[in-house]
């Protein structure tokens, strides 16, 4: 689930498109420089996994990401670091490089290449969590886009996915349920979906099947089914936090904001713990041109990011306070921003709409 939105912010004429500042641009040239693979000397003779790791609000990670790659119980094969847009690349000499030394399971008997099928890439961030991407390409050498890698927020007081309705799911149901969650895991889309479908028929309310179903429908960019899909599972129980979640974030990427706006509007009030949510509630509310709430949202997000988890609430606090003509206020809050993420992937951008605002700022005490 992730966009190819391009960075721009027309900051003093017309409403601003927040998203657009705050998401990753993808793009076909090569993966950045900044990614450092631990496996130096070149890609001569080597299979080159590339990819991206991203948060569940679909940003890149404020930190660079370790990223390891593992093939079976021997520890790391290879590493690497994420760059400031979350992409990395890990470089694997193929079987044929003498030099090498990996684990046998991982050699496929061809002069020309590796196998991966036992391998999986592990993303490692303080106060994250990542389920591990298993390799389903396989290539010989050069570049294999292996995908993305989705870091979930990990917080002392978090719960786990429960919905009433499902417990009362027959064996039947359960059993498919499980099957499609075994081979989600193992990257086998097709018979994932084929899986959740036979739980959802031998029992309709089965909210977390219509959830997972969703999950697997995004990540093969089915959004029109994945948005039906999570719709249901929060009409099935519409105390289960996490289809809002998932609909909340393809309303994102989808720049729905009326969308976004609603879900965010219940997910604040089921969890108001949450900094994300009221980010994301005033990001759709700013969008919409609805600048009090806007406002009333960000204040809330950034009283509850004590630690700066998420700093883009300083950036969009900062287009709300110019939207207001507060230049002062909001070059204060863009810096900040500057300040806690000064690698973004749109720090250009900041940079220059904090010269602006500095600019309107003097003219305003003039």
């Amino acid at each position: 689930m992730k966009y190819a939105i391009v960075l721009a912010v027309i900051l003093f004429v017309g409403p601003a498109t927040i998203f657009a500042q705050l998401q990753p641009q993808a793009s076909s040239a090569a993966m950045p420089g900044e990614a450092h693979s631990a496996v130096t000397g070149g890609t001569a003779g080597m299979l080159v996994l590339t990819g991206q790791v991203t948060t569940e609000a679909n940003f890149p990670p404020s930190e660079s990401v370790n990223i390891a790659l593992e093939c079976g119980d021997r520890g790391p094969v290879a590493q690497a670091h994420s760059d400031s847009k979350g992409y990395f690349s890990i470089s694997v000499p193929s079987s044929d490089d003498k030099s090498a030394s990996y684990p046998s399971q991982i050699v496929n008997g061809r002069a020309s290449g590796i196998d991966l099928a036992a391998c999986e890439l592990l993303a490692d961030l303080a106060g994250y969590k990542a389920a591990p991407l298993r390799i389903t390409r396989s290539g010989d050498i050069g570049p294999v886009n292996v995908g993305t890698i989705v870091l979930r927020a990990v917080t002392p007081n978090q719960t786990f996915t429960v919905s009433l309705t499902s417990l009362a799911a027959p064996d039947k149901a359960k059993a498919a349920f499980e099957k499609g969650e075994e081979q989600k895991k193992k990257g086998k889309w097709a018979a994932a979906m084929d899986s959740f479908r036979k739980a959802i028929a031998a029992y309709p309310r089965y909210a977390l099947a219509w959830l997972e179903l969703g999950r697997v429908q995004a990540t093969q960019k089915d959004f029109v089914d994945a948005r039906q899909s999570f719709h249901e599972s929060v009409t099935q129980d519409s105390k289960l936090a996490d289809g809002y979640v998932e609909l909340a974030h393809l309303a994102a990427q989808q720049q729905q904001w009326q969308e976004l706006a609603d879900v965010t509007d219940h997910l604040v009030q089921i969890h108001p713990e949450t900094a994300e949510y009221w980010f994301l509630n005033s990001a759709a509310n700013f969008n919409l041109g609805n600048i009090r709430q806007a406002e009333t949202s960000v204040t809330k997000g950034l009283r509850l990011d004590s630690t700066h988890q998420l700093p883009q609430l300083e950036y969009l606090y900062g287009l709300i306070l110019a939207r207001n003509q507060d230049y002062q206020s909001a070059a204060e809050h863009v810096s900040v921003y500057l300040t806690l993420s000064p690698q973004a992937a749109d720090a250009k951008d900041a940079q220059r709409t904090l010269e602006q605002l500095k600019k309107r700022a003097q003219i305003a005490t003039r």
